[in-house]
């Protein structure tokens, strides 16, 4: 696991939603007019049944599952999720480099990773390649895996540390601006425009590869545009990454003796409570 990650600002619990509880809410979630599911960790592909997690949302109407996955598991898993329904996955790359990337990860596994990244493409799924920016290991990367990407036909997410899940004196040490990516990146695209979802920066290559740029932290920019809402393992909607303390609880009803369609009825109240309590985190 890398030293930074922030389990989607999730604590440690050994409980977990199963694959009809997860479809569940889900359902309840198209309804209410949400289209796009991503499904994120930890690393996903731990879980056994995630082909059949994917496969239940995937055949919602009109549904878009995607994933976040270290890739580690990719190559064996990338045929099975893809006739799942998946379709993209945003993979973390934060290093060329093999020392640098068991630095980061501490884990030998960049050949695998690249092994899964590669299958991946050539089964023709549409990949992003997740970048956190590291000062003093991989802060000097950044054309590389624009290099690299550009060369498979990836996009790339370039990501500014946060000091979520991380003890202050390594976000201090880490920590680096991406102003020098960006300039980089104004220099040599073709094409720049604003993401509508959280305003973000876009960059299109000559390539055919966009390059995004996230700053969330201290960002209100960054926010105001925030439409995401996270559902935790243990069951809660959660509509700020960098919050705990306005989390909706779902389980009362999910483990409940409701019928199913008093469930649904339920679950939709909590999901637009849990959608009132939304503000910005930076303003």
């Amino acid at each position: 696991m890398c030293f930074f990650c922030h389990r989607e600002g999730e604590g440690r619990s050994s409980t977990e939603l199963s694959v009809r509880e997860i479809a569940l809410v889900c359902r309840v979630a198209r309804k209410l007019g949400i289209r796009f599911f991503k499904i994120t960790g930890g690393e996903p592909l731990l879980r056994k049944d995630i082909e059949h997690i994917v496969k239940n949302i995937s055949q919602l109407e009109r549904a878009e599952v995607s994933l976040v996955t270290n890739g580690y598991f990719l190559k064996e898993k990338v045929k099975s999720l893809i006739e799942a329904g998946l379709s993209r996955a945003n993979i973390s790359l934060h290093s060329l480099n093999e020392e640098v990337y068991k630095a980061i990860t501490k884990v030998n596994g960049l050949k695998k990773v690249i092994e899964g990244i590669k299958n991946a493409v050539d089964y023709g799924l549409r990949i992003k390649l997740n970048t956190v920016i590291l000062n003093e290991l991989n802060h000097e990367e950044y054309v590389k895996i624009i290099d690299f990407a550009s060369n498979i036909g990836a996009d790339v997410c370039f990501i500014e540390l946060i000091p979520l899940g991380i003890d202050p004196r390594e976000y201090r040490k880490y920590h680096v601006s991406l102003k020098y990516i960006k300039n980089y990146l104004r220099k040599h695209c073709v094409k720049e425009y604003t993401r509508e979802l959280q305003n973000r920066p876009v960059y299109v290559f000559s390539t055919g590869i966009k390059v995004e740029l996230v700053e969330s932290y201290g960002n209100p920019n960054f926010c105001l545009k925030c439409r995401k809402i996270r559902l935790t393992h243990d069951g809660k909607l959660k509509p700020c990454l960098m919050r705990n303390d306005n989390t909706v609880s779902l389980i009362h009803v999910i483990k409940s003796d409701m019928t199913l369609r008093e469930k649904e009825k339920a679950l939709e109240r909590l999901f637009i409570k849990a959608n009132s309590l939304r503000e910005p985190f930076f303003k």
